[in-house]
């Protein structure tokens, strides 16, 4: 796979990892126009926990889905995806029982309140969200991005219209938005069913491949576990430490927020099969550091160019209503700060390749644990001094360790030559738009001199020799 090729795959996923996870941007404006903050912040905690749970439920079984997939000739891919998906599948039925069964006990610690239905429904979601994402997977390994797509807008399509059916014609408020989720989850599991049935062969369930697949997955389970906490622990510290309506807002502005995780999560997307294909060849770490100066350059335009406008667009009129509700347009001021943390996020992915190749696994709950361990004492500090402000800087600090502490253990066994200034360009062009008040003409010069600059600067010579050739031309 070229560089070329990566980049063209890594846009197509973003693309569909864009229009999977945005349908809940595009859902901020009805959210935020019929629920008040504090119903809003059931929402978030309730996805919140989706978000912790579905570490459990996969224990690592995606990523090794994802290596041993790649790596296997021939009937050996049925043998591993068979494996995985039934012990998905037992497993997801169990911990969703559990759950289902002590909702009532444990819904005042997961929701704040008396919502056992809700966490009931939650459950459900999880059974079904487990399963439907295996054969994604499949898709990423077999390099059939336009099937991922499709697959994404069908996703995108249900989610929209089971909401705007069943919280605005039914008012089924926060329940519709749960059950609306779950018949959406069902109706990707049955469109994914020809994959599944095509990959799988009850016969090839095989101890050995589980017990190998098991050994290289469960480092994820924490380090998943950890991720999470750096994700989505800031909720429930604003919800003790401070209201649920805070939690409404923040989560707001973290969903504006989430074209960083995107952008990172697209790239991951592509960039994963191709390190481990690439990734033992002489030349791949000098190859990596080119790939990794121009993401962090596409990465800086677009938090530079989100941060700038953002407060514009929350504010767009359409129609009777703005995009935003006004109760929450106090959101956007911590939108650079989330967009800069998931920067560092993107740091860390671009230097993941020496731990999978030379299968330093165990090392992941480690690094991960190093952010959530940040997270947690950061939003403690800061949250009752800045509280939403608090706990966006508590998130720039946990991935900016991150980032720092993979860098100090991969650079004597994988060292990737990366170039400084690819790295701090981008930094400190945001951290000065964060800072310094901007009018509308800085604005837009800023967004101008963003792209002029970085080719002046970062840009590597090669490069900036083409765009002058064609220019003459």
């Amino acid at each position: 796979m070229s560089i070329k090729t990566l980049g063209k795959q890594s846009l197509i996923y973003g693309i569909g990892t864009i229009l999977t996870r945005i349908v809940t941007f595009l859902l901020l404006p009805l959210y935020t126009n019929v629920f008040t903050a504090a119903e809003y912040g059931v929402v978030s905690l309730a996805y919140a926990f989706i978000g912790f749970a579905i570490m459990l439920y996969r224990y690592g079984m995606d990523a090794a889905l994802m290596k041993y997939y790649i790596e296997a000739k021939g009937e050996d891919k049925k043998k591993y995806f068979t494996t995985i998906f039934v012990s998905q599948f037992v497993t997801s039925l169990i911990f969703s029982g559990l759950l289902f069964i002590s909702a009532s006990m444990i819904v005042p610690i997961i929701l704040g309140g008396n919502y056992t239905f809700l966490l009931q429904l939650v459950a459900v979601i999880l059974f079904f969200d487990v399963l439907w994402m295996l054969p994604l997977l499949i898709l990423r390994a077999e390099e059939k991005p336009k099937h991922y797509i499709l697959l994404s807008l069908l996703n995108v399509a249900l989610l929209m219209s089971f909401n705007i059916y069943l919280v605005v014609y039914k008012g089924m408020g926060i329940q519709g938005v749960l059950i609306g989720n779950i018949a959406t989850s069902g109706i990707l599991l049955l469109a994914t069913f020809p994959i599944i049935i095509r990959n799988i062969r009850v016969s090839s369930i095989d101890k050995e491949v589980l017990k190998q697949v098991l050994k290289f997955g469960l480092p994820f389970f924490p380090a998943g576990i950890f991720t999470m906490i750096m994700e989505l622990s800031d909720r429930y510290l604003l919800e003790w430490m401070t209201n649920t309506s805070l939690v409404g807002i923040y989560s707001a502005g973290n969903k504006l927020g989430m074209f960083g995780m995107l952008l990172v999560l697209g790239f991951n997307m592509g960039w994963t099969p191709y390190f481990l294909k690439i990734g033992k060849q002489k030349d791949a770490p000098i190859v990596f550091s080119r790939i990794a100066t121009y993401f962090l350059g596409i990465s800086g335009f677009f938090i530079v160019f989100i941060s700038l406008w953002i407060d514009y667009f929350v504010r767009l009129n359409i129609g009777n209503v703005t995009v935003f509700g006004a109760e929450f347009w106090s959101s956007t001021q911590v939108v650079p700060l989330i967009l800069l943390g998931y920067y560092f996020s993107g740091l860390f992915v671009l230097q993941l390749p020496g731990v999978f190749i030379l299968n330093k696994t165990s090392w992941m709950p480690i690094l991960r644990g190093v952010g959530a361990s940040i997270s947690i004492v950061a939003n403690l500090i800061l949250i009752p001094i800045f509280d939403i402000t608090g706990a966006a800087i508590a998130k720039v600090l946990a991935y900016f360790c991150m980032a720092t502490a993979i860098y100090i253990m991969t650079r004597n066994i994988y060292p990737i030559p990366f170039r400084l200034r690819s790295i701090l360009f981008p930094i400190i062009i945001i951290l000065i738009i964060i800072v310094i008040p901007l009018g509308n003409e800085l604005r837009l010069l800023f967004t101008i001199l963003y792209p002029v600059l970085w080719f002046l600067i970062v840009a590597e010579k090669t490069d900036i020799e083409k765009i002058k050739r064609l220019y003459r031309k």
